[in-house]
């Protein structure tokens, strides 16, 4: 594609205070995902809390992340173009502020609905923040330092995955519910008047004009009902009249905003962006890699817990295994991108990953911490080493006018494949174990959660594999070299139809190159 964003940086570097302006972005969007991480986790440990607090059931409490989901994802590649039209600057200022004062908003409720409608304006906030955070980082990085920045980026996912649940139960237990909200106001105060003061937009030249209203409606109600049927098929039923209308609604919405979107002289999704095979091949395959890794996110703690018995703070340290390896691995390998392809890398990711869901799937009741924690460790690994060179792919293969919707697609993407893969993974689960959750870890209960646990998980190696596909078909003629071969035979070998002995067919395995973004 054309006009991509190059070797030059769209945005002034001059240092402030002695520190290259491109760290002092780096730092600001580091914290802003920081932040809207640790809020994704740290609110579901307070769910029981809540239902006590406010006298209600948990499904109704239930709603009190749902509703957080279906706004934030629902606006994110909408957010993602305002940027890109109206400076990405002015919508991460706006959305750092008003998911600050949202969370004071929400820690002074007095009931379910008040609550729920703070929910809704951090969820708007936290839209505008991470839509435009890999734009931000990608506009303000030259090409040969752009991965190292985003796989920081990508760390600091990982340190907010990793500090939420440990930091909410404390939090919790401590003082009270309301502390997950007010305790986060004094840094998002301090980020908020940051950006406002420090951070720089693009010129103008590279901006758009325009938004496509009548396509962000439609966007919208496509992407919450897609995502509100698939989270709630199993506790409504997937033959329900209410999801079989939402999956019916996603489909004539979908065809109706392809229609819109073709005749938009300013299109929220630039559709031609997909003829691109780095761009749709990058999508694709983090949607069958978040599918893959919700599995052993969502399923280890009734492992560990209910079937194995260990208590909550336990299993949050064996968990944690996973999020410290991305806080590791993340900024390595996004040095590595700087240098070496694309396809090399995520596909070196997404093998790993796969082999850590396969070992993950041989856990009994016999596993000893040490093994659990390596194997969570290896999932983090792959996860790092495919995040960070998928990212800086698919912002590389959009112009500049496009950054903001092309980081966008990315949250939107990650949103739809850990709803998916919960869906499935949480089905095939009860299939199992459904009788067992929550009666205790007796002898016939842990054998049903661990068989449970053991078919969700091959079904995510199944698709984590399936993702190595658009993986390897990324972008340009394909050049082989032995490390390629060697990545590409595993992951062959992975699903039993590896044939070492035939010459591999040209146009499905990585070359290794440097990258050319």
């Amino acid at each position: 594609m054309q006009n991509r964003p190059g070797a030059v940086p769209l945005v002034d570097d001059t240092p402030i205070g002695g520190v290259a302006y491109r760290y002092v972005a780096l730092s600001l969007v580091c914290l802003g995902i920081f932040l809207g991480t640790i809020d994704s986790s740290i609110i579901n440990i307070a769910l029981p809390t809540l239902a006590t607090e406010f006298d209600t059931s948990i499904q109704n409490v239930i709603w009190v992340t749902l509703i957080f989901i279906l706004v934030s994802t629902g606006l994110g590649l909408i957010m993602g173009r305002l940027g890109d039209i109206y400076g990405r600057k002015l919508l991460y200022v706006v959305g750092f502020f008003l998911f600050t004062a949202a969370a004071g908003a929400s820690a002074i409720s007095g009931s379910l609905p008040e609550l729920l409608g703070g929910r809704v304006l951090q969820a708007i906030g936290s839209s505008m923040v991470l839509a435009n955070g890999a734009a931000i980082i990608t506009a303000t990085f030259p090409a040969a330092q752009r991965g190292r920045g985003l796989g920081i980026m990508v760390a600091s996912v990982g340190a907010g995955v990793a500090v939420g649940p440990v930091l909410g139960g404390v939090l919790v237990d401590v003082l009270d519910w309301r502390a997950i909200f007010w305790t986060r106001i004094p840094l998002g105060l301090v980020g908020s008047i940051l950006c406002w003061r420090l951070l720089r937009d693009t010129a103008s030249e590279y901006r758009p004009t325009g938004l496509d209203i009548p396509g962000s409606f439609v966007l919208f109600a496509l992407i919450s009902s897609l995502v509100l049927a698939v989270n709630r098929g199993d506790a409504w039923g997937w033959a329900s009249v209410p999801i079989v209308a939402l999956f019916g609604a996603t489909v004539v919405l979908l065809v109706v905003f392809i229609v819109i979107e073709r005749r938009s002289i300013s299109p929220v999704v630039d559709l031609a962006m997909f003829r691109s095979r780095t761009y749709s091949g990058g999508l694709a395959a983090a949607v069958l890699q978040f599918f893959g890794l919700s599995s052993g996110i969502i399923l280890m703690p009734f492992y560990l817990v209910a079937a194995r018995g260990f208590t909550t703070l336990e299993a949050g340290g064996i968990m944690a295994a996973m999020p410290i390896a991305m806080l590791l691995i993340a900024p390595i390998s996004g040095s590595l991108s700087d240098r070496i392809s694309a396809r090399f890398l995520t596909t070196l990711g997404l093998v790993i990953v796969s082999s850590a869901l396969l070992l993950l799937s041989t856990i009994d009741a016999d596993t000893g911490v040490p093994g659990l924690w390596l194997r969570l460790f290896l999932l983090g690994t792959g996860t790092a080493i495919f995040s960070t060179p998928n990212t800086a792919s698919i912002m590389s293969a959009v112009a500049p006018d496009r950054l903001g919707t092309a980081s966008a697609s990315q949250t939107t993407a990650r949103t739809i494949g850990n709803a998916v893969g919960f869906a499935v993974a949480a089905a095939l689960f009860a299939s199992r174990a459904g009788d067992f959750v929550g009666g205790g870890a007796t002898e016939g209960g842990a054998d049903a959660i661990i068989e449970g646990v053991q078919l969700a998980l091959w079904v995510a190696v199944s698709v984590s594999v399936l993702a190595v596909i658009p993986s390897l078909l990324r972008g340009g003629p394909v050049a082989l070299s032995a490390p390629s071969i060697i990545v590409g035979r595993a992951a062959l070998q992975l699903v039993g139809r590896a044939r070492p002995q035939k010459t591999p067919v040209p146009g499905m395995l990585p070359e290794i190159d440097r990258v050319a973004d």
